[in-house]
């Protein structure tokens, strides 16, 4: 059985091939005339000639955010819309793009038109790579060059808006921590003014010593009278005192540590960076990259001789 079907095939193939050899002249003839066709059509006046310009960068000075890594922001901040808006106005992309403004699905058009023409890909060093394509060689090398200072600017402005959300909140956090210690140091110094208590501890232990002393002696006088005062000032706000300036050092330390991250977070604000390397300079092509008219050229002779030799295939066994 399978000899056999091996055999139907064998002979279909080869009535085919026939098939073609009788009709060779006429295919030619087809595929000559797409081929005049293809080239006249792919002149300059019909298909203007687009240059490619390519650019390669290294993502830098990017922080981390979740899982992803620098290559995936700076893709994230070259596919985002304000760049692509800043580039379609600032080179005027509708009209190289022949796109009506005053059509209501223009905006269609161009995402369309600009994914064409300007794209963006990884390369297997970690790297993103810039093309592209203008009918201008020296417009589409600006364009390039554009994105790249456009990419660092919006970079630059975004972890500018992190920074200044970081300062506002340690620069609030010190407020407050300031007011902890203004008015803790208020109610150091009302009890020390008014009890006389400047180092709890080491008074405690000169004091209580001091009155003992008298209490043995049986003394009184002024200085006992002064140092009874002192050791009963000690007993009532001593501890007070000794809490307020043990919450006074935490809330110190605190401050200082806002402190130090709102110097940091100003640095980070006021710094002037830029978050690409580049690995590759957009550069003037000399040379065209679309279209290819030998592609074009061939494309056409054989996509017509196929659809001829197939056409005239199916009519010929209809007939039979």
């Amino acid at each position: 059985m399978e000899k056999l079907e091996t055999k139907i095939t064998m002979k279909s193939n080869i009535e085919i091939i026939q098939f073609a050899a009788k009709k060779w002249k006429l295919l030619l003839m087809i595929g000559c005339i797409a081929g005049v066709f293809a080239y006249v059509f792919s002149l300059p006046q019909f298909v203007p000639p687009k240059y490619k310009s390519e650019a390669v960068i290294y993502p830098a000075n990017l922080g981390k955010y979740a899982e992803e890594n620098g290559l995936e922001q700076m893709q994230q901040y070259l596919e985002s819309n304000e760049l692509r808006d800043h580039i379609i106005v600032q080179y005027n992309l509708y009209d190289e793009y022949d796109i009506d403004q005053d059509d209501p699905n223009k905006r269609t058009y161009m995402k369309a038109a600009y994914t064409e023409h300007i794209t963006f890909d990884e390369t297997k060093f970690e790297s993103i790579r810039i093309n592209t394509l203008s009918t201008d060689p020296e417009k589409a090398r600006d364009i390039a060059a554009e994105i790249i200072e456009e990419l660092n600017r919006i970079i630059r402005r975004t972890e500018r808006e992190k920074y200044q959300e970081i300062v506002v909140i340690n620069q609030k956090m010190m407020n407050d921590k300031k007011a902890q210690l203004d008015s803790l140091e208020n109610k150091i110094r009302e009890i020390s003014t008014t009890y006389g208590i400047l180092d709890y501890i080491a008074q405690s232990e000169r004091v209580t010593e001091k009155y003992m002393d008298f209490l043995l002696s049986g003394k009184k006088g002024k200085d006992f009278d002064e140092a009874k005062t002192l050791y009963e000032n000690l007993q009532k706000h001593g501890r007070q005192y000794h809490d307020y300036h043990a919450q006074l050092n935490v809330i110190n330390a605190e401050f200082m540590s806002r402190r130090a991250g709102l110097e940091h977070a100003l640095k980070d604000l006021n710094k002037v960076q830029t978050y690409s390397n580049i690995l590759v300079k957009p550069e003037v092509s000399d040379k065209k990259s679309y279209p290819i008219r030998w592609l074009i050229f061939v494309t056409a002779i054989a996509a017509s001789m196929g659809f001829t030799f197939v056409l005239l295939l199916v009519l010929g066994y209809q007939k039979k």
